[in-house]
């Protein structure tokens, strides 16, 4: 079947993590902001920007080998397999040393043109090199992910994440207790992504012991293989992280970094949303797999339910940002904030709703190597972001950059991604945008109108009434969702699904607490 237990079992798991990344991250950056000050705080956000764009000199490389791993793996090629995960590993030790140089680069040479304060830019500059360090050193780890996402064991990776986020949370709220700054941070990042990595690789060659990585595997055609899919791959996330991190670096260089914060708090809450994508981002391997034995339909049924369920899970989160933002962000932040960072928030929450529409149709095009079209349409996108939001920062501010964002963004998601992926897949636009996009606006609609309603009525001041306001509003949501947007068909098979990988789960619990009984006897005795 096309949502297969497996997938399910991802899709929790990415879920589970992002629930808890995302009550983490939420609990964590006030605590930043209030410790570190708005300055501290946007100079963090903006090295974390470049870092952003340091990521990508993995080329591409990481989708590709999640690609050619699910590919090889189902022809039971296991030559062709080492041939192609050699190569691929070779290029990331090449992009780690070039990403250190790079930050070294940045540090020095361009971070003193933004508007940091020469009391803040020694540190700058330090937070740079070490971010650099951490990132060229776990690029070559990424091989190592992107082999798990292969084999589809999103969540395994989802779990040792997990682990690594409580570590490394826990050791930056440690050392700010202790007196240390945005250079301590930097550390404690340094130090849980190499403990992740040694993790990975650990765990990649258990699972295939079989697996060698050598550069005498390494061949002219497996590079161009790779290289031919990870170029556009490569065009497209960097295009994709401009349009998400060139807020950031426009605001840090024409206004201050005290500003980047003001933009960073909303900014944070519309990633929430994007998180979304990690529910379909799963299926990039399964639709390698159903593409390579030629089952086109289960294509277009993958399609239309993988962007049906995004928006199923996306639009109340959107429209409770639309409808009580206000009252999140001031009982988050504070007062302060609220009136500075609401009407962004909701510029940015139109803007990633409408991506979040069109990933699972990315997904698809990269699954059956058909995403150059994609990749280019999105480097315009970018391009118009970046040169509307200069334009527009300089006399609407911080709004203007947020508008830039969405202009762009509404025009390519709306009308171009839609298009070519249904032409690629053979769909029609009419199906796609009814089943997929339209039918799970209706119960958000409904939604909408009872949480307007529920906070007109009732005074939410504090955290209890939000919660409980927002908790009785959801379940009405699901319940309406759960009848208008899946057939009945779809609901039996949806809850076996669900039941099977619940007591898979609890099966793995009482496993490993039995295992931890043991061992505790063992020791004792």
């Amino acid at each position: 079947m096309v949502m297969s237990v497996q997938i399910m079992r991802n899709i929790l798991s990415n879920w589970g993590f992002f629930a808890i990344g995302a009550a983490v991250q939420f609990l964590m950056t006030p605590f930043l902001v209030h410790r570190l000050g708005d300055t501290q705080y946007g100079i963090w956000i903006l090295v974390m920007s470049f870092a952003d764009f340091l990521g990508l000199f993995d080329l591409g490389v990481s989708g590709s080998v999640v690609k050619y791993v699910a590919e090889l793996r189902a022809k039971n090629d296991g030559d062709g397999l080492n041939r192609v995960c050699s190569s691929a590993y070779y290029v990331f030790l090449a992009a780690g040393l070039l990403v250190f140089l790079t930050s070294i680069v940045l540090a020095f040479g361009f971070l003193h043109n933004f508007k940091i304060s020469q009391e803040e830019i020694s540190d700058a500059r330090w937070v740079m090199l070490i971010i650099g360090l951490q990132i060229g050193s776990v690029l070559p780890f990424g091989f190592f992910t992107g082999y798990m996402r292969g084999i589809q064991r999103y969540d395994h990776v989802a779990g040792i994440s997990l682990a690594l986020l409580f570590i490394r949370s826990l050791l930056v709220v440690a050392l700010i207790l202790m007196g240390y700054r945005l250079v301590a941070i930097a550390l404690a990042h340094l130090v849980s992504s190499i403990i992740g990595g040694i993790i990975r690789v650990i765990y990649v060659f258990r699972a295939n012991p079989a697996l060698r990585l050598r550069p005498s595997l390494i061949t002219r055609n497996e590079l161009a293989m790779v290289g031919r899919y990870s170029v556009l791959i490569f065009l497209y996330y960097l295009a994709t992280r401009l349009i998400f991190s060139a807020g950031n670096l426009v605001i840090g260089y024409c206004l201050s970094a005290a500003a980047v914060t003001l933009w960073a708090i909303p900014h944070r809450l519309a990633d929430e949303l994007r998180a979304v994508t990690m529910c379909t981002g799963v299926l990039q391997p399964t639709v390698s797999n159903l593409n390579a034995r030629g089952e086109d339909v289960k294509v277009r049924k993958v399609l239309v339910d993988g962007t049906k369920y995004s928006m199923m899970i996306v639009l109340p989160m959107a429209v409770a940002y639309l409808v009580v933002g206000n009252t999140l962000i001031s009982l988050w932040m504070g007062p302060k904030y609220a009136g500075a960072c609401y009407g962004i928030l909701v510029i940015l929450t139109c803007a990633a709703t409408v991506n979040i529409s069109q990933f699972t149709s990315t997904q698809i095009l990269q699954g059956i190597a058909r995403h150059g079209y994609t990749a280019y349409v999105t480097i315009f996108e970018a391009a118009a972001n970046l040169a509307l939001s200069i334009i527009l920062v300089r006399k609407y501010g911080i709004i203007g950059v947020a508008v830039g964002t969405l202009v762009p963004m509404l025009c390519t998601n709306l009308v171009i991604i839609p298009w070519y992926a249904c032409r690629a897949t053979g769909l029609s636009m009419r199906r796609f945008f009814k089943q997929g996009v339209l039918v799970p606006c209706i119960p958000a609609c409904f939604f909408g109108v009872l949480l307007y309603a529920a906070s007109s009525m009732i005074a939410i001041d504090r955290w209890m009434e939000f919660v409980t306001v927002l908790t009785v509003c959801l379940a009405c949501y699901v319940l309406a969702a759960w009848h208008l947007c899946l057939s009945r068909q779809e609901r039996i098979k949806r809850w076996k699904d669900f039941a099977v990988v619940v007591r898979s789960a609890s099966a793995v619990m009482r496993s490993l607490v039995l295992s931890i009984h043991s061992r505790a006897d063992k020791s004792v005795s």
